[in-house]
């Protein structure tokens, strides 16, 4: 007897050493306004033997205490390694406990509360994002965790406000280049080669090239102070070199600018960091459905020959986090996610212009690759090698404030298998529906990839109100629908039901024609993971 409460002992014992606590700033914002100012508090993360995680954030209050809501205990916590990131999310419905001290705690009366968690661990501190929908309070309710807690979900430094200065040192140490570079972001002074490689003194010279540069530029209604200004260069002072930027690293495998050696890539197991300290990749678990990113984009002197090759390019990649680079060297990668591109950049009179490329999730559904990594590359020409002949006059590409954009709408509506014609409003009525009515006879698509879809369904009267919430995928926007269903009743015990929204796995024009995504306005088909299809409106 002795023995085993023995073990029992040092097995809680060990369970306990895993508890870390973290003392930061936490905001807290209602139906999307703000309420006071950022404070601090402690949330307690513990590893548990599953491999899973709990979440304890105690004596939560709201409107600076005037309403006392109680302790937030997630279990079950899902933990995905990143490299030197330990990325956290969960989705599920909770009963809010007491506080730890005093009365008049409100959560305990809220009854079952959907929350969705998703954060990141990362050298000793938690950045976390928490939705939860108080629907008997009528609040959306909406805390950030940690000094950089609005970068989950987006890509670090998007508006280029902090530069390092990177430097390369040839092989044999005779020469170098040095250049400003955004945090987060790598240009060819920090560029990589194959030592091994016996060209490598040739190919080397590319990382020589300045190509990213410090403006005081910003677009138009930018409450920053700067952007970064990337400009093409001349190897060896008669070779054009693209300019080049990417959340990645740049690699230098060739002398013919077309060879795929020449590229921008990604590798979670790497360990080498930037001039900042910080890796050459870019953590990200969400999905998103779209980048935004604002340019201002000018040719420099173009080859005759290259007249025709006169667009800026964009390129964001969502991979699994092993090795994968842009462009590919081969077409069998099975680690890609989705992509986002735009091949065909115009200067339009060097003016900022704001360009938005959609992600297509349905061509790489098959591979069911996990979100992990975000490869994005900037260049001032989308052909390789085709920059400007002239060193005193490159070609520009100036870039600030990108966006990674979650959607959160009403896609489509069925009560029973009958559709609901949508009206754009976020009230509805369907009559004509017998019998009793559960929240799985209420089908809900979104918009949004991976959105968070909650429904409720409430009594009133010889109706039942169906409230349905939307989450984003980066838990930052919500949208609530009504829909009555006259002449039913609610079926069983009725507590909120949440699901995520489905993966799409293929998109089709009406006529049927299969699509790479949803690039141009009109109506689309898309099918999803479980076989249900729907029509969606690109507007």
């Amino acid at each position: 007897m002795k023995k085993i409460f023995t073990l029992v002992l040092v097995a809680t014992s060990a369970i306990s050493a895993m508890a870390v606590d973290y003392t930061e700033k936490i905001a807290v914002y209602l139906n999307g306004n703000q309420m006071g100012t950022p404070a601090t508090t402690t949330v307690t993360v513990n590893k548990t033997d599953d491999g899973k995680y709990s979440l304890q954030l105690k004596n939560f209050v709201l409107m600076g205490g005037a309403i006392k809501v109680g302790n937030i205990n997630l279990t079950g916590v899902n933990g995905t390694e990143c490299g030197i990131v330990t990325a956290i999310s969960s989705q599920q419905t909770i009963k809010i406990e007491n506080g730890d001290e005093g009365s008049g705690w409100q959560g305990p009366l809220l009854g079952d509360v959907p929350v969705m968690m998703d954060g990141q661990i990362r050298n000793g501190r938690l950045n976390a994002v928490l939705s939860i929908d108080m629907a008997a309070m009528g609040q959306m309710v909406l805390v950030e965790l940690g000094d950089k807690a609005a970068e989950i979900g987006q890509i670090p430094n998007s508006g280029f406000e902090d530069f390092h200065k990177a430097k390369y040192v040839s092989m044999d140490g005779a020469n170098e280049a040095e250049s400003d570079e955004p945090n987060g972001w790598h240009a060819f002074n920090s560029g990589y080669i194959n030592t091994a490689d016996p060209m490598a003194a040739l190919y080397e010279t590319a990382l020589y090239s300045k190509d990213t540069h410090i403006s005081d530029e910003v677009r138009p209604g930018s409450t920053g102070k700067k952007s970064v200004q990337i400009t093409s260069d001349m190897v060896l002072g008669f070779v054009a070199a693209n300019g080049t930027m990417t959340t990645g690293r740049l690699q230098a495998g060739s002398y013919t600018p077309t060879d795929a050696a020449n590229c921008s890539f990604l590798d979670m197991s790497k360990t080498d960091v930037d001039g900042n300290g910080d890796p050459f990749y870019t953590v990200l678990t969400s999905k998103p459905d779209s980048i935004a990113v604002w340019v201002k984009f000018k040719q420099g002197t173009l080859a005759d020959e290259n007249k025709d090759y006169k667009f800026a390019t964009v390129s964001a990649i969502i991979t699994d986090g092993t090795y994968y680079q842009d462009p590919q060297d081969k077409d069998d990668y099975k680690n890609v996610v989705a992509k986002a591109q735009n091949k065909e950049i115009e200067s339009k009179d060097f003016a900022w212009q704001r360009i938005s490329v959609p992600f297509d999730y349905a061509t790489y559904a098959a591979d069911d690759a996990e979100a992990k990594a975000l490869l994005v590359t900037l260049s001032t020409n989308a052909q390789p090698g085709v920059g400007s002949t002239d060193a005193t006059n490159p070609d520009q590409l100036f870039v600030d404030d990108i966006q990674l954009v979650y959607n959160a709408g009403l896609a489509s509506l069925k009560v029973k298998g009958q559709n609901v014609e949508l009206n754009g409003g976020s009230d509805y009525t369907v009559e004509g529906v017998s019998g009793e009515l559960s929240a799985n006879d209420i089908e809900v698509a979104s918009d949004g990839q991976g959105a968070y879809i909650t429904k409720t369904l409430t009594q009133n009267g010889s109706d039942v109100n169906v409230r349905i919430a939307i989450t984003s995928n980066d838990l930052r926007t919500t949208n609530v629908y009504n829909l009555t269903v006259k002449g039913t009743t609610v079926t069983g015990i009725n507590n909120p039901v949440s699901t995520a929204n489905g993966k799409a796995v293929a998109v089709f024009t009406i006529d049927g024609k299969r699509v790479t995504g949803m690039n141009t306005k009109g109506l689309y088909i898309v099918r999803y993971a479980d076989g249900k299809t729907v029509k969606v409106v690109k507007k």
